[in-house]
């Protein structure tokens, strides 16, 4: 669980903050269709370590201000911010879209980032045709019971149509993103999971040959394995930001 919560303003926007633990801060960003809550189930391992976990609902998510549809927005506001999150280099985690925004952060504040963990990040094609990609029924109804639960309904009504957007987005493909990840200097873990396909497989070993400092590793648990097994995903995690 977490033990403390706050929000910054951004812009005149909230972004929420929750955190549990001392010592130097790991933060964590979640997928589409969930919020901070998704590695409340973390907190136990990471603060046991003698660190901090900090989790934030992205923009638009739980109890945070929309910023838009563009991927550019959410990944400035993050950059933002950083300062205000940790007052040194921090290890930054991503999941699924968090993964894409942890990838991109890290490209545009190399020196802010000192480890970076991809796990199964949303990543857009590198060449060749757009991919065809879809909200699936799960994914929807996750964060509409976010929202509902644990979020400001009135900002957040438009999340799903958001979320649809960066699909959207991601499916495009962008040379220019696979270009800017060599400007990384953190340490790089690429994580999958057993079931992925031979076609993600292929796409996460890419993203650790474009990382300077990249390596892969796969996960016991299944498409969330923060939740599926928290122990074993809190010990790639923990081993890889306090080596």
């Amino acid at each position: 669980m977490y033990s403390a919560v706050h929000d910054l303003i951004l812009d005149g926007r909230d972004l929420r903050v929750f955190s549990n633990g001392t010592g130097r801060p790991i933060l964590f960003l979640h997928d589409l269709g969930s919020s901070a809550a998704a590695f409340e189930q973390l907190t136990r391992p990471v603060v046991r370590a003698g660190r901090e976990l900090v989790a934030v609902d992205l923009p638009g998510c739980g109890h945070s201000d929309p910023v838009g549809t563009e991927l550019s927005g959410y990944v400035d506001h993050l950059v933002q911010a950083l300062p205000q999150l940790a007052g040194e280099p921090l290890d930054l985690v991503g999941h699924g879209f968090g993964g894409y925004l942890a990838a991109s952060v890290a490209a545009a504040r190399p020196a802010e980032i000192c480890t970076l963990v991809l796990s199964q990040p949303l990543l857009p094609p590198r060449s060749g045709p757009a991919m065809q990609t879809r909200m699936s029924p799960g994914m929807a109804v996750s964060g509409a019971l976010t929202t509902l639960r644990r979020g400001k309904l009135r900002q957040n009504l438009g999340g799903y149509s958001r979320a649809r957007s960066a699909l959207e987005q991601l499916s495009q493909t962008d040379e220019i993103w696979w270009e800017e990840l060599s400007r990384i200097t953190a340490r790089t873990l690429v994580l999958g999971c057993a079931g992925e396909s031979a076609g993600e497989r292929a796409l996460l070993d890419q993203l650790a040959a474009a990382v300077p400092n990249g390596m892969r590793n796969t996960v016991r648990g299944g498409r969330r394995p923060y939740a599926d097994d928290p122990e074993d995903f809190a010990g790639f995690v923990l081993d890889w930001v306090c080596t």
